[in-house]
């Protein structure tokens, strides 16, 4: 090996290593991939902007009626998806109380709703309902399955003619 007379060091001839993180294809890919992430990025973004102008554009009380409409779009109102079906009605009764009637109920409990309302002496033909409706979930559980689609479907309907009528009252003042 010949020695370089400047450096005083052996020179290395045909010896060279480009690690891959260096090479053309790798860069190019992760520019490609930047890309892609950026363009999903974009479009989660515009995807939530557009969620967030539909629910923008509805009143409390029509996002009530939108909600009912969807348990039965999503086909909620059935004996298979009965636990999720009363669920989904008492958050849309308890919003219901608090956008018509300023009641502050959406953090109780079923039971507290009820005992809420008693104290607040609202109607107690109301109240009488919401009791049926409300415990229509203990019931369903016991009951055979064709009582119980008649009970989920009268359920859906009470709550639906509930906050239907008074949308239409609102809309008329």
């Amino acid at each position: 090996m010949k020695i370089n007379e400047t450096t005083g060091l052996y020179e290395n001839y045909g010896v060279w290593h480009v690690p891959f993180w260096h090479t053309q294809w790798f860069i190019i890919a992760v520019k490609v991939a930047i890309g892609l992430f950026l363009c999903l990025v974009c479009l989660l973004l515009v995807r939530w902007y557009i969620v967030l102008q539909r629910r923008k554009k509805l009143s409390p009380k029509e996002q009530l009626l939108a909600d009912l409409e969807a348990l039965k779009s999503e086909n909620k109102v059935s004996v298979a998806l009965g636990k999720e079906f009363y669920s989904s009605l008492s958050d849309i009764i308890k919003r219901y109380f608090f956008y018509c009637y300023g009641y502050d109920v959406l953090t109780k409990t079923d039971a507290e709703l009820l005992h809420y309302l008693q104290q607040e002496q609202v109607d107690e033909a109301v109240v009488q309902e919401m009791k049926d409706i409300l415990r229509g979930s203990e019931i369903i559980k016991f009951a055979n399955a064709q009582a119980a689609q008649e009970r989920i479907l009268a359920d859906y309907e009470r709550v639906l003619g509930m906050v239907r009528k008074t949308v239409e009252q609102m809309v008329k003042a």
